[in-house]
């Protein structure tokens, strides 16, 4: 998983999800789309808010156990302030 991150000047922040092109049917794009959602909507205090996030996915992150997509999710947010 890769993050993009630019800051807007706005009061809330703006996500873009985007499976690459390992991604071969919208099903499993639509599926890496919601897990990113659901863990940005359970998480989104620990985010800046003035920023867009761009997160760009690959087909292995789907694979990963729930435990492990959250934890990992979690290891990359302690990397922003």
């Amino acid at each position: 998983m890769r993050w993009l991150v630019r800051k807007n000047g706005l009061p809330f922040a703006s996500f873009l999800f985007c499976p690459d092109k390992t991604h071969k049917t919208a099903v499993a794009r639509n599926l890496s789309k919601r897990i990113l959602r659901e863990l940005v909507r359970k998480h989104h205090s620990l985010l800046p808010v003035g920023y867009d996030y761009a997160l760009l996915v690959q087909k292995e992150f789907a694979k990963l156990s729930k435990e492990d997509r959250e934890a990992f999710f979690l290891s990359v947010l302690k990397q922003f302030p």
